[in-house]
């Protein structure tokens, strides 16, 4: 049953995890904006707003993104 909820979810040209204090996006397109309280990130289809105070972000590569930070909202947009 877990097999099946985990190729759902990966089945999509990104995906997100969330972790204390982080935020994990794999395949991102690229960063619209960012600050230390609001990150705006395009995503294949839609964009994703990361609210919060003290984010930055940690990893940058070319397909990964990782933000700390005391995150206090993910929106979809």
């Amino acid at each position: 049953m877990l097999n099946i909820i985990d190729n759902a979810l990966r089945d999509k040209s990104y995906y997100i995890c969330l972790y204390d204090n982080n935020i994990y996006i794999y395949n991102y397109e690229c960063i619209l904006s960012f600050s230390d309280k609001v990150i705006l990130v395009k995503l294949a289809n839609q964009n994703i707003k990361i609210k919060g105070l003290n984010l930055k972000i940690k990893r940058l590569e070319k397909v990964e993104l990782l933000i700390e930070g005391i995150i206090s909202g993910v929106l979809y947009e």
